[in-house]
């Protein structure tokens, strides 16, 4: 696993250690090395959990377009119910969504 320079993970939760276990095996699977784009840095819409520890962003530019959603599938069922795994254009946000607790 490989954290983009400038990308702010210092001050994560530790649920979000689950995703990055995940999502190491799940890229590896797919033949990546797993690049995480942001934790709690970088501009997101207002409320969102990345500002909060809870989200991580992880990159995707080096998988073919309709790999993306395959990925995403792959990654949700490593995690459980109590995880968002949302596809972006450009990247997959992972979150433990707080609000099932």
């Amino acid at each position: 696993m490989k954290i983009k320079k400038g990308a702010i993970l210092a001050g994560l939760k530790i649920q979000m250690r689950k995703v990055l276990i995940a999502a190491n095996m799940v890229w590896k699977k797919y033949g990546e090395e797993l690049v995480v784009t942001e934790g709690l840095g970088g501009e997101h819409s207002a409320g969102s959990l990345h500002y909060y520890g809870f989200a991580v962003d992880l990159r995707t530019r080096y998988f073919i377009q309709n790999i993306h959603d395959e990925i995403a599938r792959e990654l949700r069922r490593q995690l459980d119910s109590d995880y968002d795994v949302i596809v972006h254009k450009t990247h997959i946000h992972a979150e433990y969504d707080r609000a099932k607790e």
